[in-house]
């Protein structure tokens, strides 16, 4: 699979996640239309990016453990906490 093809999956699954819609692994993998092992194949490339990702059953959805974003189908970007000062 070409290089750009893979940033573009790994752009598709990040806007899923960050919308926190993506359903079952099964649902989502379906939408996708990639089998379920390549879905959690592309989940821990994307692990290995940097992102902490897991399955929320409550949220029926995977979720990132901090907020954050792929930058370029690529470069995982955790968004800095923004300290109010009191």
């Amino acid at each position: 699979m070409p290089q750009h093809e893979v940033h573009k999956t790994i752009a598709l699954i990040d806007k899923e996640i960050r919308r926190q819609e993506t359903g079952s692994p099964i649902e989502m993998a379906g939408r996708l239309c990639m089998s379920v092992r390549m879905l959690y194949f592309y989940l821990d490339m994307m692990t290995h990016l940097g992102a902490i990702i897991h399955f929320s059953k409550e949220l029926n959805s995977f979720e990132y453990e901090f907020e954050g974003y792929f930058k370029d189908g690529i470069r995982w970007v955790e968004y800095e906490k923004i300290e109010v000062p009191k």
